[in-house]
């Protein structure tokens, strides 16, 4: 039962609240920050069960391994901090040697450094069905990502191109304006390929480098699209890291071309399947 002072103080907050806005339906933002809590909790558990992972159609097993002192960097964005790396081992049972390129030890933790930071702006660019992501020990170009509980191989490479001077003659008849061949900041001769049963893969040229993003079909076909990958490969931050990887190389240089002819591959007027890069 209201008594004279309730009623007293359920007019003063009348007043109070006269001429205001309506408060805002809050249903909404309440969704929208539960999905993210729980897509945070699925990569979590992901995370926590990708120690042993046999990776379906590529026949790989993978074991958890160790995050080297350093390797750890500052998140990008709403990516996780650090990214334990996973070692693939080809014939199942069998583990592959340590440091098998013989690196000295710097030269591994600026490897790891670097997969750490491409690991955690592919977490944050790549689509939310991508749960998880690892990158694959001493192979510094590769690593596993998860969807739909499956497990994929993912390459992101930039390595030095033997048939650079070729590439770079190619825009010799750049406007005078232009950067000079092999000084300039943006990608040239960009082209992909998309066939999700088997691989999705960008590739461009990049100064003195050669650039590839690929995801690789397992038991389920490849989770991503071309226009994913571009959207990683045009991304301001991922060309930083290639730039850097290109100024200090971080692979081996690309097989160069095996010309039959007298063609090499991409000269104007030459026929199609011509060359092919050495193996």
């Amino acid at each position: 039962m209201d008594t004279d002072d309730t009623t007293l103080l359920r007019d003063a907050m009348d007043r109070t609240t006269d001429g205001l806005p309506p408060l805002p339906d809050l249903a909404p933002l309440a969704v929208r920050e539960g999905r993210r809590r729980r897509a945070r909790a699925r990569i979590a558990v992901a995370t926590t069960a990708f120690g042993v992972v046999t990776a379906g159609a590529l026949g790989l097993t993978l074991l958890a391994g160790t995050t080297g002192p350093g390797v750890s960097m500052p998140p990008a964005g709403g990516a996780r901090a650090s990214y334990p790396p996973v070692v693939v081992e080809e014939t199942p049972g069998v583990t592959p040697p340590d440091n098998p390129e013989g690196l000295s030890e710097a030269e591994r933790e600026r490897r790891a450094q670097h997969q750490q930071k491409m690991a955690a702006l592919l977490d944050e660019l790549l689509p939310p069905k991508i749960t998880g992501i690892s990158p694959v020990k001493d192979r510094t170009p590769e690593y596993r990502i998860t969807a739909g509980g499956e497990t994929f191989r993912m390459v992101a490479s930039v390595r030095p191109d033997s048939d650079a001077g070729l590439s770079l003659r190619r825009c010799e008849n750049k406007p005078k304006d232009a950067p000079a061949c092999g000084e300039d900041t943006q990608p040239r001769n960009v082209g992909f390929s998309e066939f999700r049963t088997i691989k999705v893969t960008v590739r461009y040229s990049y100064r003195k480098s050669v650039v590839e993003l690929s995801v690789y079909a397992g038991k389920a076909e490849v989770p991503v699209t071309g226009r994913d990958l571009f959207d990683v490969a045009k991304d301001p931050r991922f060309l930083e890291l290639v730039k850097d990887a290109d100024a200090r190389p971080l692979e081996a240089m690309v097989p160069p071309l095996v010309v039959s002819g007298g063609f090499p591959e991409g000269l104007p007027g030459a026929p199609s399947g011509t060359a092919q890069r050495a193996r």
